[in-house]
């Protein structure tokens, strides 16, 4: 890895503070990170891009009191999330709607631990959630918007003998078909950010965004 990306990482993560051990498995994840972007010829992976994003990253992170540390375990773990920040804090908010408890543990253990789940996009996530909701299943959880497969939660809706209210398709198609219809743009983020699980991340977040203390 360049020099100049490594001094970034070690800057920016505080990297040489932790275990060797740590170091070493963040690098190779970061490395063949760096090096999957040339290898596939993306624009953009620049030294700017990746402070850019790192940035970014860092700024959300500690707006839910992540330590350096717990964030070059997040990155080690999904290198490839400094490509989808942009949408992280919008993919947040609606996973709110899982949140059980007060303690409101659930998006921040899995950030931390189960990362590879936030691969999946924005919109994916919100369509399941607008079906979930339009067919009244009542099952909600983080598998179900988050981690099942395509075959798995079309198969929540498809008509069987079961004959349960919530199965509107005849097959895994039509709720496909159904999930590619729907546009994410049209779900209103102020009621999101309205939730009472999300109000203090709002908060930091968008005061910190506007420059204010």
């Amino acid at each position: 890895m360049d020099n100049t990306f490594s001094n970034l990482f070690y800057t920016k993560l505080n990297l040489g503070k932790l275990e060797l051990e740590t170091q070493k498995r963040f690098l190779e994840a970061i490395t063949k990170y760096l090096d999957h972007g040339k290898k596939e010829e993306i624009n953009g992976r620049t030294i700017n891009f990746v402070k850019k994003q790192l940035d970014s990253l860092i700024y959300f992170l500690e707006c839910l009191d992540f330590s350096k540390e717990e964030m070059v375990r997040i990155i080690t773990n999904l290198p490839t999330i400094l490509n989808t920040v942009d949408d992280l804090y919008k993919k947040y908010l609606l996973l709110g709607v899982l949140e059980e408890d007060s303690r409101n543990s659930l998006r921040k253990d899995k950030l931390l631990n189960k990362t590879k789940d936030f691969m999946v996009g924005f919109n994916k996530i919100y369509a399941r959630y607008k079906l979930v909701c339009e067919a009244g299943y009542d099952r909600l959880s983080w598998n179900v918007l988050v981690h099942a497969s395509d075959r798995e939660f079309c198969s929540i809706f498809v008509k069987s003998s079961y004959k349960k209210p919530y199965q509107l398709f005849n097959n895994p198609g039509q709720v496909m078909a159904w999930l590619r219809s729907v546009d994410a743009s049209e779900l209103n983020l102020e009621e999101l950010k309205s939730l009472e699980v999300n109000k203090e991340l709002v908060d930091k977040y968008e005061k910190r965004s506007k420059g204010i203390s």
